[in-house]
C-alpha cells in the first residue's frame, strides 16, 4: 500500500511554529493572536479578519522561513511510525509544498534544505515528490492509497476520490466527512492504521 504524507503541518508542527514565530514577530505591533484557527499567518494574526494597515505580513515568512527549513522539529515520534511503517510494507510518499514563488529561498536551496533536514532527524520515505499544490491526478500519478494531511481544502478536495487522514489542528475542525478520519499524534495514527484499512481495504498489516 502506497501513503501519502504532506511534509509541513503533518511532520511539523506549522500551526505551533506560526503561534509562536508569529507571536514575537508582530509584538508591537499594535496586534496579536487575534484567531487561533486561522490557516495561514495572516488569517491568525488579522484583527477580524480584515488586514491591519502597516503590519507586514509578508516579512513574517521573508525572516522565519529558511529557519523553519533548517531549525523546525517534526512531531514527535514521526521517525518512529514511519520506520514501523515501511517494516510493515507500506510504501511512503512525502509530498512538500514548499515550492511557492511568494518565498525569497531559492527553489533549489528548499531542496537542499528539506532534504538535509529528513537525513538529520533520521524521517524515512521511499519517494518526495516537490509540488505547488497536492492534487487529485497528482494522488492518482503516484498510485496513493491512504494520504495524510492538513490543509482542510485539500482533505475535503481528495476525500472524495480517496481515504485521507487529517492531522488535527484549530483551522481543519471542520474538516469531517465519511472518508476522513482524524488523529492527533503518530502513536494515535499508527493505532487507528488498521481500523481504517478494515473499513477501507478490508485488510490488516
Amino acid at each position: 500500500m502506497n501513503i501519502g504524507i504532506v511534509l509541513d503541518g503533518v511532520l511539523t508542527n506549522l500551526e505551533q511554529f506560526q503561534f509562536d514565530y508569529g507571536s514575537k514577530f508582530y509584538f508591537g505591533e499594535e496586534t496579536s493572536l487575534r484567531n487561533p484557527r486561522g490557516y495561514q499567518i495572516e488569517d491568525i494574526f488579522y484583527k477580524h479578519g480584515n488586514a491591519l494597515q502597516g503590519v507586514k505580513h509578508k516579512g513574517f515568512w521573508d525572516t522565519y522561513y529558511e529557519y523553519y527549513l533548517s531549525e523546525e522539529l517534526p512531531r514527535p515520534f514521526t521517525s518512529e511510525v514511519l520506520k514501523n511503517l515501511k517494516e510493515h510494507g507500506f510504501q511512503i510518499y512525502l509530498f512538500c509544498t514548499r515550492m511557492s514563488p511568494g518565498y525569497k529561498v531559492e527553489p533549489e536551496k528548499i531542496k537542499r534544505l528539506t532534504k538535509l533536514w529528513l537525513i538529520r532527524h533520521g524521517i524515512y520515505f521511499d519517494f518526495l515528490i516537490f509540488s505547488d499544490i497536492i492534487s487529485i491526478d497528482l494522488i492518482k500519478k503516484y498510485n496513493i492509497d491512504l494520504f495524510v494531511d492538513h490543509n482542510p481544502k485539500t482533505i475535503f478536495q481528495l476525500s472524495m476520490h480517496i481515504p485521507v487522514v487529517c492531522f488535527h489542528a484549530k483551522y481543519n475542525e471542520l474538516a469531517r466527512g465519511e472518508n476522513v478520519y482524524r488523529v492527533y499524534s503518530w502513536y494515535d495514527f499508527y493505532t487507528k492504521l488498521d481500523e481504517i484499512y478494515q473499513i477501507e481495504f478490508e485488510v490488516t498489516r
